[in-house]
């Protein structure tokens, strides 16, 4: 009777969580879909395009979310499809964190469960900070006014709803970046060519990049920098073991190749050149006007836990592997942009999001660890607390406004 009692007040808390916010974000993909009269701005138009065999401009060489999409229009319209599939995969990232949430806390202890539960939807739903209009200071966020520059344009959020194929890829980089934090730790005593640790990883590695690449830019970046530094440290004694793991990478590499083949070279039919371009804040530059202040806006709490952790950040595997991929994905946002018609559309954000992503996943493991062993006193947790809490605020007003048909940026 205890264990079914200890059941019923943990899992089915996280079920009841889990079902309000599939309806609830099911409930906007689905208004996306279907704008009503220009409301609901979002990317998903031209995805309804793209299943449907319509032109849309552009190219999706990335085709997880579309398979999916096209088989359940077998069921049901174009509209519900592309709303049920964006939902589908956007819950599979709950499930992802909830489980590697339950494996990096001590849910055996009375409470933990559901703190475990409660930080996986913090995590889903917090966002960058802003002016709330319910303090006071209303804000105009129609594009053209200068105060728009302070919510998610220029300053960005680890969850924006407004992008499908982003929300697509996170539940695959979810077990991946996590997969990876186990790896890094062990792979240079691996002796053995086949290991099935290593099989899902580059699995679900070449999965997340065909659902969207941004992730993949910023991982293998970041892992690859590791593992060279790691090489060169050892004097090549570790060659072998980094080439057994980096030959589970080359599925990836080539789907890259695939998908990248003629996006980069030539010019597009305006005449305009392809390509990468290198040159600090060209592209993020042009969306704010303090980029310093933009950092701090959005990851404001993250930050607070990298600095108050001290020297404890060496020995936490997820928040410093979380730390480097995020200053990669920062670097590559503030030093690259694509060039031509692309340049506006700032498509290194989204590696710099998913950077994000994780460095509040893993921060928020952190501080609840370190708030159980009291390890930091006591104002230095009411302020990383407190931070979250604004963040999470802001999180749901944003979320509020998105469902009210508001502009996401």
């Amino acid at each position: 009777m205890k264990k079914n009692k200890r059941w019923f007040g943990t899992d089915i808390f996280f079920w009841i969580l889990f079902s309000v916010y599939f309806i609830v974000t099911l409930l906007l993909f689905h208004r996306q879909t279907v704008c009503y009269g220009g409301k609901y701005p979002s990317d998903i138009l031209p995805y309804l395009d793209e299943i449907q065999g319509i032109s849309s401009g552009f190219d999706y060489p990335y085709p997880v979310m579309f398979w999916i999409a096209r088989l359940l229009m077998f069921f049901t319209t174009p509209a519900h499809a592309m709303a049920l599939a964006v939902g589908g995969l956007n819950a599979l990232t709950v499930v992802g964190l909830k489980f590697y949430f339950d494996k990096k806390l001590p849910i055996g202890q009375k409470g933990f469960r559901q703190i475990s539960t409660l930080l996986v939807f913090g995590t889903l739903l917090v966002s960058m900070i802003f002016p709330l209009q319910y303090l006071g200071h209303y804000v105009d966020y129609v594009k053209g006014s200068p105060d728009y520059l302070y919510r998610y344009l220029g300053v960005f959020s680890p969850n924006p709803f407004h992008n499908a194929t982003y929300l697509a890829a996170r539940p695959f980089a979810v077990v991946v970046f996590f997969l990876m934090t186990d790896i890094l730790e062990e792979y240079e005593e691996n002796t053995k060519w086949l290991n099935w640790k290593y099989v899902i990883f580059g699995a679900l590695l070449l999965v997340a990049t065909m659902a969207k690449p941004s992730f993949t830019f910023v991982f293998v970046g970041t892992s690859g920098i590791i593992m060279l530094y790691r090489l060169l440290r050892s004097r090549g004694k570790n060659f072998k073991a980094s080439f057994q793991l980096g030959i589970y990478f080359i599925p990836t590499f080539l789907d890259l190749l695939y998908q990248y083949r003629d996006v980069f070279v030539g010019s597009t039919a305006r005449g305009e050149e392809k390509g990468i371009g290198v040159g600090f804040l060209v592209a993020w530059g042009d969306s704010t006007d303090n980029v310093p202040v933009s950092i701090l806006l959005a990851v404001a709490f993250p930050l607070a836990v990298l600095l108050f952790q001290g020297r404890g950040l060496l020995k936490d595997k997820c928040l410093r592997f979380a730390g480097q991929l995020f200053l990669v994905s920062l670097l590559m946002f503030m030093f690259l942009y694509e060039k031509g018609f692309r340049k506006e559309h700032l498509n290194f954000a989204w590696g710099y999001m998913y950077g994000m992503f994780f460095l509040f996943a893993t921060s928020l493991l952190t501080l609840a660890r370190e708030t159980k062993n009291r390890k930091q006193p006591l104002w230095q947790l009411l302020i990383q607390w407190l931070l979250f809490a604004l963040h999470l605020v802001c999180g749901l007003d944003y979320l509020r406004v998105l469902l009210c048909g508001g502009w996401f940026y």
